[in-house]
């Protein structure tokens, strides 16, 4: 795989989910099984809005030639899919969220491996 095909894949899954985020929050949080009170929803569209943010950012840098702009946005990006693979993990071990948020750790494990992949090994 090419680090393009990755950030565009990355930017795909950003900007759908975020979208989903800030338009649907009660809707997502019960299909997660969490509550849908206005400080959740809140939150959740918060998260959409930054999701949305690193979507677009590897969609404008999906061209970029320069090695230590690449570099530098693997290593954020792993470092963030990793961070957020942790939060998922705590909060399906603390039973915060039901079993579909097995389908979010694992999306987060192979951003993490993917970006790591390109920082640490091609």
């Amino acid at each position: 795989m090419k680090l393009k095909n990755m950030l565009l894949a990355n930017s795909a899954v950003s900007v759908v989910c975020s979208l989903a985020l800030l338009l649907m929050p009660a809707s997502i949080l019960g299909l997660f099984g969490m509550t849908d009170r206005a400080t959740e929803k809140l939150l959740l569209q918060f998260f959409g809005a930054q999701l949305l943010g690193t979507g677009l950012l590897t969609l404008f840098a999906l061209n970029t030639k320069e090695l230590r702009s690449q570099r530098s946005l693997t290593l954020s990006l792993f470092i963030a899919d990793g961070i957020a693979f942790i939060v998922t993990l705590g909060g399906l071990l603390s039973s915060t969220m039901n079993a579909l948020g097995w389908i979010i750790a694992l999306l987060f494990l192979l951003l993490t491996l993917g970006f790591g992949y390109f920082q640490f090994i091609a």
